[in-house]
């Protein structure tokens, strides 16, 4: 192992600084590194689709949500801005989100919760109360499976920038199964003007398994074009069931 000593007293071994021998320990060690299995980030993915399906059977509307979504954006962009220009503050902001955050978000990446935010009131906005709840639901479900099938299997098939193709049939098979059974329990009980219904020229089993591919292509898309999966999942998942469902008349 190479050592060297600095002009300052630093012992550098290996390209990591010391001192006096001993290595400077990794203040944000507690953040989960690129490639960890991120469990905190994984399980808040996963609650907000058990909360948007709360609030969609208890008749809350999207007007109802998005204007508080959209305060708590400005907040926590503002808390973004702030960190990035001022230490301490970044300091503080980490020790509170921190297990929540990885590497790359420490001081050169806005935190994904801004683009999950803007993704969330972009759909809740622009589209039927349904598919905006939907593709809501893809977001908060599809990632995290496409993350641990593309951990799990990935080396076993085919890869493209960042994802692979186990990736993404999670993704696919996760979304078809949440599109099954959100229509079948929305016509099943009545809820009010779902864009699908039981007299729409298409059936429930296509229409799933078109959700599969949807969930599943708007997962990979980010990877391909650099953009965050948090934005891409919901807007392009939101815009495809809205053309299928509304544009070309296969809803009611």
């Amino acid at each position: 192992m190479a050592r060297k000593s600095n002009s300052n007293g630093k012992v550098e071994t290996n390209g990591h600084s010391s001192t006096n021998g001993h290595s400077k320990p990794d203040r944000y060690s507690y953040i989960q590194p690129k490639g960890s299995w991120e469990l905190p980030r994984k399980a808040f993915h996963y609650s907000i689709g058990f909360v948007v399906l709360y609030l969609y059977t208890h008749g809350y509307e999207p007007s109802d949500i998005y204007p508080a979504l959209t305060a708590i954006l400005a907040i926590v962009g503002s808390a973004e801005a702030l960190r990035f220009s001022s230490s301490w503050f970044n300091s503080i902001y980490i020790s509170l989100l921190g297990p929540m955050m990885r590497k790359t978000e420490i001081s050169s990446r806005v935190n994904g919760v801004v683009y999950y935010l803007l993704g969330c009131i972009i759909v809740l906005y622009c589209f039927p109360k349904d598919i905006g709840s939907l593709s809501i639901v893809y977001l908060s479900w599809t990632d995290p499976t496409a993350s641990i099938c593309g951990r799990l299997f990935g080396q076993y098939t085919p890869k493209y920038s960042n994802k692979s193709l186990a990736g993404s049939l999670g993704a696919a098979t996760i979304g078809a199964l949440v599109t099954y059974q959100f229509y079948n329990h929305m016509i099943a009980h009545g809820f009010s003007h779902p864009s699908f219904t039981s007299t729409a020229p298409v059936s429930l089993t296509q229409l799933s398994l078109y959700g599969g591919f949807v969930a599943a292509f708007s997962e990979a898309i980010g990877g391909v074009a650099n953009v965050d999966d948090n934005l891409t999942i919901p807007v392009i998942s939101g815009s495809l069931l809205w053309f299928a469902l509304e544009f070309l008349g296969y809803g009611h």
